[in-house]
């Protein structure tokens, strides 16, 4: 991990909610893995319109291109190619993927699937299939922007909220599965997940479905203890040992 700073390269706006922004990174920084974030500041984080009370904001990468990194970014941030970004990376651990792979399930519920984009280029480069889940808000996505090798399942209506179309076949088949939920209440959104895919499997087993925590840092180093994860193993920190957990693994779990 090391503090540096990024150059916005490219701005291009997916839709009227999001815009993609490239930008070059320190050559160190190439080996961001999926799982790992950036802390970021951008220089024009004074103005009112960026204020956030921790000063950085975790960033996901989606894709990396050379010496670029590729985040999504909502359209009421203003970005210009130039604009200088202050980072601290990489944050956090690769996501724990299985030796033996043929099937990845990714899902976003109510929250946009940033956190799980990076997976989607290393899986398909390895001929792995990959299908994206959108449910409630994850569904204004705009996923076109994505690889044609993904299948992507919309949810249905909001009174049914946690289904799609070959729910079963996706969940059966798929030998991992990386989950992530709105912020706002993570733990009672990861344990709705819990129970659709216990319906679906007769049993759960460990390092099979994983929550992608998607706390505020504020340090990103765990020095502050905010981000903290209860576990069975005791307490656990998103920036350090995160952001995916083993669901299995967490406490409302029997």
């Amino acid at each position: 991990m090391k503090e540096s700073q990024a150059v916005v390269q490219r701005v291009r706006r997916l839709d009227k909610n999001y815009q993609r922004i490239e930008i070059a990174i320190d050559s160190s920084l190439q080996t961001i893995k999926p799982g790992n974030a950036l802390l970021a500041r951008p220089k024009s984080m004074r103005q009112d319109r960026l204020w956030h009370p921790y000063l950085r904001t975790v960033w996901w990468p989606v894709d990396l291109k050379n010496q670029l990194v590729v985040v999504d970014r909502p359209t009421s941030e203003r970005f210009e190619p130039g604009d200088v970004i202050d980072i601290i990376a990489p944050i956090g651990q690769p996501y724990r993927f299985r030796r033996s792979l043929h099937n990845v399930l990714l899902i976003a519920y109510d929250t946009d699937p940033s956190c799980l984009l990076l997976n989607i280029p290393w899986l398909v480069k390895n001929n792995i299939g990959v299908t994206l889940v959108l449910l409630g808000r994850a569904r204004e996505y705009p996923f076109q922007s994505l690889p044609p090798q993904v299948e992507i399942a919309l949810g249905e209506d909001d009174d049914k909220m946690l289904e799609w179309q070959s729910q079963v076949t996706s969940i059966g088949n798929a030998d991992q599965a990386f989950v992530a939920v709105a912020p706002a209440d993570e733990m009672a959104s990861f344990q709705e997940i819990w129970t659709v895919f216990l319906k679906r499997r007769n049993d759960i087993g460990k390092n099979y479905l994983f929550g992608v925590f998607q706390n505020l840092l504020p340090c990103g180093v765990g020095a502050c203890d905010a981000c903290m994860i209860p576990t069975k193993d005791g307490f656990k920190l998103a920036c350090v040992d995160g952001p995916a957990f083993d669901l299995a693994t967490l406490p409302f779990i029997s």
